[in-house]
């Protein structure tokens, strides 16, 4: 979500008021319901806006559930159960059976399973999926308002090829069903070993991410992390929500963010722009958290590897420090109603 998606998640929620039934409402990752401590969120992707017709059916299917089981994990949820509804095509009937292997071979991956849904015709494929999860007994849910001054900013994995593999795909290098990838027949000049390997990588990450969903869950059971977001709009974009709800700042440095191998090198061969994929690319689905505790230490108790970035401040706003000097970083990731930047 962008500036325009806040804006009318606004209206909306001034429309309906605050729930009754709900310890979470509007405005984060994920619902949770004060009855049994239910997490619930959904997700919708249309065919021409959120995926093309040339990306494998398979690909699509295990992505569309990915951003719900991601957003289950934003929110320190354990993934239970999802319901699915599909807007078919009638030209797109004979290949629904790839979508569907795709998001089950996914489901089985996360433990995740399918229990009910509605099938229609439409004329674009359409997807839509609720995703329900559940707190664990004591575990309160992680939430993006609890940030406070002076907490460490952590990501939890390199970013950047997410972004990457959107831009090679949108320049014409394919991948097929089975992940072979290919560049496209009309590039200028030989494309080498490592072209060919850095594009494969990435462009796999961008058409079929994996969510965090034994890190969420563990970092609300530790209680390891006071506020959390999915980076799936961009860095950029996702810390400034983070940080507005926390009635926060945040000050970030560009040495200390890990980024995708050879993004830099590789990538700039390719025409990729290492800033925007980093600070600006959306769907990296990786866990952008704030925590009391040091690098080492998080590292330790979760035993795998998360990223110090950055800390937050008392002054609003998300700085960037870069080569030593210190600049304002404006939302830049991705708005369904305004296009991306990324």
């Amino acid at each position: 979500m962008g500036e325009r998606e806040d804006a009318i998640i606004a209206r909306i929620e001034a429309a309906f008021g605050a729930s009754r039934d709900a310890l979470v409402g509007i405005g984060d990752d994920a619902a949770v319901l004060n009855q049994g401590r239910i997490v619930v969120t959904t997700d919708l992707l249309i065919e021409n806006v959120d995926f093309t017709r040339e990306i494998p059916m398979r690909f699509t299917g295990s992505k569309s559930l990915a951003a719900n089981v991601s957003d289950l994990a934003a929110m320190g949820a354990v993934p239970g159960s999802f319901l699915m509804a599909l807007g078919i095509p009638e030209d797109q009937l004979d290949e629904i059976d790839r979508l569907i292997e795709g998001m089950a071979d996914a489901a089985r991956a996360w433990k995740i399973e399918l229990v009910g849904g509605d099938l229609s015709a439409a004329s674009a494929l359409t997807i839509a999926i609720t995703a329900i999860g559940s707190l664990e007994n004591g575990v309160e849910p992680l939430r993006r308002n609890g940030a406070k001054k002076g907490e460490a900013v952590f990501v939890s994995r390199p970013l950047g090829a997410a972004a990457a593999g959107l831009h090679l795909l949108a320049r014409g290098w394919r991948i097929d069903s089975s992940g072979t990838v290919t560049p496209p027949a009309d590039l200028p000049g030989a494309v080498g070993y490592s072209q060919r390997e850095f594009a494969a990588a990435v462009i796999r990450i961008q058409v079929s991410p994996e969510p965090e969903h034994l890190l969420g869950p563990a970092l609300a059971r530790a209680r390891l992390a006071s506020a959390c977001i999915d980076i799936s709009d961009g860095l950029s974009t996702d810390l400034h929500r983070l940080c507005v709800a926390s009635g926060i700042g945040a000050e970030i440095e560009w040495e200390r963010i890990p980024r995708f191998p050879d993004l830099e090198g590789i990538g700039f061969s390719l025409g990729i722009d290492e800033t925007r994929a980093v600070l600006h690319g959306g769907e990296e689905l990786a866990l952008l958290f704030t925590s009391a505790g040091t690098e080492s230490e998080l590292s330790k108790k979760l035993g795998r590897p998360v990223y110090r970035i950055g800390r937050t401040s008392a002054v609003p706003g998300v700085k960037l420090v870069r080569n030593g000097k210190t600049s304002d970083l404006p939302r830049g990731g991705f708005d369904h109603f305004a296009g991306s930047d990324a």
